[in-house]
């Protein structure tokens, strides 16, 4: 059954702002539609993505750019059928008037026809997949997170730095998997000693890693987030290929989600983030020390993007002083941007895709044994996705 919280109740009538000689008229109450993979494999990432936007909640007081709201939670369960399921209840039955969240591409790429036709603002939290950056990208989608490619560009260029010879690649079969696999080779100039994908609710990795052992790999870019990243990292380590073998991911691997489950057996891993806990800024600064006194530990990056996410849709409804239903102007607001980014430096590119940094992090210990992440490097300042100029919008 789905949940429904309301977060504040606005008033009977709609109220009116002016601006200059003529009136704005705003809604009483804006109805928000959440949805993530609340169960299914990549629960892990949807729960984080709650996490995230929970700590928004309580930073917004109630109110989405000073207009009391309303949210509708959704279950897309990682699957594309359930997504367009969930939107169809969301859009049609609970009448929502923005749409944000999904926590894998598989679901985006199933959302955005039923988003498009009912013309609803969707805000991403997590991932977009390569189309819809370039030549069907669209008016009503907005990426708050990264394009995939975009994340785990520059990983080729620093494998290479650091010596690898011969690279092994694995990632999860759907189009976020296929899409940082490539993204990874990106700039690499070794041989590719053999590539894999595998189901996405697949946890025996024992096959796949017998297989990089046969191939003489010296290297292994992997991209496996929640669960199987779990399985994957834990299994690399009982197979004795911890220290022996270099492993190489994006933030999906390895990160404070799962730095629990997966133990020791993460120190070392070194990945590409746009988002990580340690990023020195004052808005990163007040959110993570609200999430740590809530969740007793370091956001993720999941955690990190939600946020943004939320604070990106506060900022563009106060900027039209709560019309939402004036689309071009809601539109021209989401495009500034006009927030700070828990991230630091970021902006919107022409296909409402991030223009933002890319790390380099590593899995490290502080001296209390806990996990984090260490900053090692810088992949691209400023980055934007390379799909771009495949994109018809103005």
């Amino acid at each position: 059954m789905k949940r429904i919280s309301v977060i504040a109740v606005g008033a009977c009538f709609a109220t009116a702002a002016l601006i200059g000689s003529g009136a704005v008229h705003a809604q009483a109450k804006i109805k928000l539609g959440f949805i993530n993979a609340a169960s299914g494999p990549l629960s892990v990432v949807g729960a984080e993505q709650k996490r995230g936007f929970d700590i928004a909640m309580d930073h917004l007081g109630g109110k989405l750019g000073g207009v009391p709201f309303e949210v509708v939670y959704g279950d897309s369960k990682a699957n594309p059928g359930a997504t367009v399921q969930e939107l169809s209840k969301l859009i049609e039955k609970d009448k929502v008037d923005i749409l944000t969240g999904l926590s894998a591409s598989n679901e985006i790429v199933a959302a955005i026809k039923p988003i498009s036709d009912a013309k609803i603002f969707f805000i991403g939290m997590n991932g977009g997949p390569a189309q819809f950056a370039g030549e069907l990208c669209n008016p009503y989608y907005f990426n708050a997170s990264f394009q995939n490619a975009q994340l785990t560009t520059g990983m080729g260029s620093f494998m290479t730095a650091q010596g690898v010879k011969k690279l092994y690649t694995l990632g999860m079969d759907y189009e976020a998997g296929h899409e940082h696999v490539a993204a990874s080779l990106t700039g690499y100039k070794g041989q590719v000693a053999g590539q894999g994908f595998t189901p996405l609710a697949q946890v025996d990795f024992a096959a796949d890693i017998a297989k990089v052992r046969a191939s003489g790999a010296d290297g292994v870019f992997a991209f496996y987030p929640g669960g199987p990243g779990i399985a994957f990292v834990r299994q690399w380590a009982q197979a004795g290929l911890t220290g022996k073998v270099p492993l190489y991911s994006n933030i999906a691997l390895s990160e404070p989600t799962v730095f629990q489950a997966q133990g020791k057996t993460a120190l070392g891993i070194q990945m590409t983030a746009v988002y990580f806990a340690a990023l020195d800024n004052p808005a990163n600064k007040k959110f993570v020390a609200d999430f740590r006194a809530k969740f007793s530990r370091d956001p993720a990056s999941y955690a990190g993007l939600s946020y943004d996410a939320m604070m990106l849709i506060d900022a563009a409804v106060r900027e039209v002083k709560g019309d939402i239903k004036n689309q071009d102007a809601f539109r021209a607001a989401l495009k500034r941007a006009n927030f700070q980014s828990v991230r630091g430096p970021f902006k919107f590119n022409r296909n409402q895709q991030p223009i933002h940094n890319t790390y380099v992090t590593q899995v490290d210990s502080r001296a209390d044994g806990s996990l984090y992440l260490k900053q090692i490097g810088i992949a691209a300042e400023n980055a934007q996705d390379e799909f771009v100029g495949k994109c018809p919008m103005k």
